[in-house]
């Protein structure tokens, strides 16, 4: 069976290759081509462009059948033990997202034969760790008169939070002054809650019919 790239068959967009031009193997991106399965293998006649140097040429890619590597998500404090179907050759990154049973997972850690790794081919990856996705845990620090309650958020990863805005916790409306993030502390605009490691407001009204 012989169709075009994306219409039926989901492909790696990335493939590492031998460019001419960088003399070395660099990450290539597929822009065009068409698919050829047969067996549970296929072949790529299309063209690709290397990351690095811009160099653009046509290349001729056969891959093996998907095969199944072992996942671990993790939510909270439970993990579970699954499979996710990937080519041998697509290349896995620390730091991705990937579809787990329907739900959307980043991966943590790769382990290999013996280590760990940033960055391997499907085919080499013994466990790929992750984490649940859907929705993440923002801390947030409520300052009410002397005193600091610690809270805990379950929000999409995407949603924003800006400064001087208000955010409600529980029964608490706060007003958000300050934001920590992995790159610093924010004492305006906005973060979205994956980048966000704890949220610092304060107590303006206790809703005591929540």
């Amino acid at each position: 069976m012989k169709y075009k790239i994306g219409d039926n068959m989901a492909t790696p967009s990335t493939y590492h290759l031998e460019c001419p031009a960088c003399k070395e193997e660099t990450a290539h991106k597929l822009l065009k081509g068409t698919v050829s399965d047969k067996g549970g293998d296929f072949t790529i006649d299309g063209v690709v462009k290397c990351k690095v140097c811009g160099h653009t040429r046509h290349k001729l890619i056969r891959e093996k059948g998907a095969i199944d590597v072992p996942v671990i998500i993790s939510w909270k404090e439970e993990s579970k033990r699954t499979q996710v179907s990937f080519l041998p050759e697509e290349w896995i990154h620390v730091g991705e997202d990937i579809l787990v049973e329907d739900s959307r997972a980043k991966i943590t850690s790769l382990e290999l034969d013996g280590r760990r790794g940033d960055s391997a081919k499907a085919e080499d990856i013994k466990t790929i760790w992750t984490k649940k996705y859907d929705k993440v845990r923002v801390m947030v620090s409520l300052h009410k008169g002397n005193s600091t309650l610690s809270k805990v958020l379950e929000v999409p990863p995407d949603e924003e939070f800006f400064v001087n805005n208000e955010l409600q916790v529980g029964k608490y409306t706060a007003v958000i002054h300050r934001i920590k993030t992995d790159k610093g502390i924010l004492k305006k605009g906005r973060a979205e809650a994956e980048e966000i490691t704890r949220v610092f407001a304060t107590v303006i009204e206790d809703n005591y019919y929540y």
